[in-house]
């Protein structure tokens, strides 16, 4: 993905996950990523990293042995970029930063 120093319109990403370790970082990766390419400052991108990552962790040890799938949605419309972590119905992360740019 590349990264620019412009803000884009809307945009939106869900993707659902194994309860695998391996998979936190991408799910983090993906949502610093896409908040910094979306005009989030560096830090907040950071931030969210760190917050969708422990939330993927405490997916994957909540988990039941039926294997659900740990839901990512990242989304960005009027100024503000969200992430949301869930796993069996259950929201585990909700959060909102604000697009600098």
């Amino acid at each position: 993905m590349t990264e620019t120093a412009e803000t884009t319109g809307p945009v939106a990403f869900a993707a659902r996950f194994p309860p695998e370790v391996r998979y936190a970082v991408t799910a983090g990766e993906l949502a610093a990523r896409l908040a910094a390419a979306c005009g989030c400052a560096p830090e907040a991108a950071e931030q969210l990293r760190g917050a969708v990552n422990g939330a993927f962790g405490e997916a994957i040890a909540s988990a039941t042995a039926g294997g659900q799938l740990i839901d990512v949605t990242l989304r960005t419309d009027n100024g503000a970029f969200e992430a949301d972590v869930a796993c069996g119905g259950r929201t585990l992360l909700h959060c909102s930063e604000t697009r600098s740019a």
